[in-house]
């Protein structure tokens, strides 16, 4: 009997190291394998951006940005498109006088024009960041990432495209904007005064950069969203949440996009991960991620193939759906994308299951604590709640002391540029886990069997109310919960048929799934938000870290 309850200790933690190096696996500093696009090349984007990033091009530097911007028009002619500029003056300064812009445009027809053919359009912008000041002192970025990545990617995606043209139905645009980093200049410019560039564009895609590595994110779509997804459906090693569009909306950053995803449908991919190089003179061709630049292909290439080869795309309206659907992607697993209805299914599917896990739950404690049943659950509700909310003030906590030991502005939604905070992230979500742990397993030793059995159905039942609790919040307030949802749902399953030997195996299936859901989602939530949001990181952590260790005492003692 000892030896089956060991082997059921080593199988549970294999699942969860599995979890975790799967989840890892998607992140391209490890993982990415660089041959599996079919004829995207990151060494060939990494050289226009050796050459885009070789000087600040700001809009500070007009004689320098001028090179780029020439680099790219011979570029995009070298390759068969028909390039233009359109230049733009008088641009009013916010600090101070007037400067020129001027935009890159070209144009790549399918062998077969009509006045009906619809276009992609790719956008990026050739300016890197103007003056920034970081711990006082004063910086310029040289565009590598911000926006040579967005540059190099559509440039490679266009050559590769270019070499299928005869199964081309529908055409490629290309605009390249001047003075993004000021006020959006060159594309409002361009949508204000040239409308005839946007003729037919029925689809676009831009191409940003926050950080300098990581994954490509796709981080916004266009609403609604439907007829959006299937086309990213054939992306390779997707990674998307509908929620960093719903996030993004309350946050104050805006890029090209924004000036036209009311009108033409689209997607908005971006790298997070450095936001110590972001608009720095750390932006520079030294640190870009040549693997950062696969998964942009990986993604973007074939939906481009898709697109272009499809006769369906045709239609000028095709994107435009009515509803927003909610999608998120893990790592292996792929993109899991819902319709309103589909994702309504879903939820009543969890909510049954739910019901049965609780009822499942109630019906072992019963004559293990007779009258105090309910009061029991109230006490594990009471543990989930108390590092819920422990953990929140704690990472604040954290997050301001850091802000304040860099001589750094607070804010929860993004301390920039403070040392030793990828250090504290690691290390807090470290400790939360070994605390978590401690307290269920302290508890534990020193009770009876049957109190210490009593401890830990009570904690899972109260952690299973906080998830639905927190999962019909966010339903019913953003229409967005698949972070509470999917640990409900699979616990709720692995609860109520864990009893049958068959279905045993749900609990290792949970596990790996909650893990891999856990890591890959709160990497992107905490490089998005920084260690300022650190509390709202640890909240959701700690949820799903009580789920993990519950789960895994009621696999070892077969408790459920």
């Amino acid at each position: 009997m000892k030896q089956i309850v060991k082997n059921r200790h080593y199988y549970y933690l294999f699942f969860i190291l599995l979890g975790v190096l799967a989840a890892f696996e998607l992140l391209p500093s490890i993982g990415i394998n660089k041959h599996e696009n079919r004829e995207f090349c990151s060494k060939s984007a990494a050289a226009d951006i050796k050459i885009i990033s070789k000087d600040h091009h700001s809009i500070q530097h007009p004689k320098e940005r001028k090179v780029v911007r020439d680099y790219l028009f011979h570029r995009l002619e070298q390759m068969g498109g028909s390039a233009q500029i359109f230049d733009y003056d008088s641009i009013k300064c916010k600090f101070g006088g007037i400067y020129d812009i001027a935009n890159v445009y070209a144009q790549f027809d399918p062998c077969k024009v009509t006045d009906s053919t619809q276009y992609v359009m790719f956008i990026a912008h050739y300016d890197s960041r103007f003056f920034n000041v970081v711990k006082k002192d004063t910086v310029y970025s040289y565009g590598a990432a911000d926006d040579g990545y967005g540059l190099a990617v559509i440039l490679e995606c266009v050559t590769a495209a270019l070499k299928y043209r005869d199964k081309w139905e529908q055409g490629i645009k290309v605009l390249f904007t001047d003075s993004e980093e000021h006020e959006l200049d060159g594309m409002k410019n361009a949508f204000n005064k040239d409308k005839q560039l946007f003729h037919n564009v029925n689809f676009a895609i831009n191409v940003e950069a926050r950080g300098v590595k990581g994954p490509a994110l796709l981080f916004e779509t266009s609403s609604p969203n439907e007829n959006l997804m299937e086309i990213y459906a054939n992306a390779r090693k997707p990674y998307a949440y509908s929620l960093t569009t719903q996030v993004y909306k309350a946050m104050p950053n805006d890029t090209d996009f924004s000036v036209i995803k009311d009108y033409i449908p689209g997607l908005n991919f971006a790298v997070l991960d450095n936001l110590h190089y972001y608009h720095t003179d750390k932006d520079n061709y030294s640190n870009i991620s040549v693997s950062s630049l696969d998964h942009y292909g990986m993604q973007i290439e074939p939906v481009l193939y898709r697109y272009l080869s499809d006769i369906k795309y045709s239609e000028p309206n095709v994107f435009k759906g009515k509803k927003d659907n909610v999608f998120f992607s893990l790592p292996i697993l792929g993109l899991f994308d819902f319709s309103q209805g589909q994702y309504i299914i879903l939820n009543v599917l969890a909510l049954i299951f739910f019901i049965m896990a609780i009822l499942n739950i109630l019906y072992r404690l019963l004559p293990l604590c007779r009258n105090y049943t309910v009061k029991k659950l109230f006490s594990g509700i009471a543990f989930s709640l108390l590092f819920f909310a422990g953990s929140f003030i704690a990472g604040e906590a954290a997050g301001w002391i850091i802000a304040k030991i860099n001589g750094l502005e607070f804010n929860p939604i993004a301390v920039k540029y403070a040392e030793c905070d990828d250090a504290v992230f690691v290390a807090s979500i470290v400790i939360l886990f070994v605390l978590i742990w401690y307290f269920i397993k302290k508890t534990g030793r020193k009770c009876d069997s049957d109190s210490e059995n009593i401890r830990i159905l009570s904690i899972l039942g109260g952690n299973l109310i906080v998830l639905f609790i927190l999962s019909l919040t966010g339903l019913l307030l953003f229409y967005e919960n698949f972070v509470f949802l999917i640990p409900m749902l699979l616990i709720s399953i692995a609860v109520t048929f864990g009893k049958i030997k068959f279905f045993r195996f749900m609990y290792l299936v949970s596990a790996f799934i909650i893990t891999l859901l856990a890591v890959s989602f709160l990497y992107i939530l905490y490089i998005t938000v920084t260690v300022g949001a650190l509390g709202a990181i640890l909240m959701i952590a700690s949820l799903l870290m009580i789920s993990l260790i519950v789960c895994y005492y009621s696999y070892e003692r077969n408790l459920l």
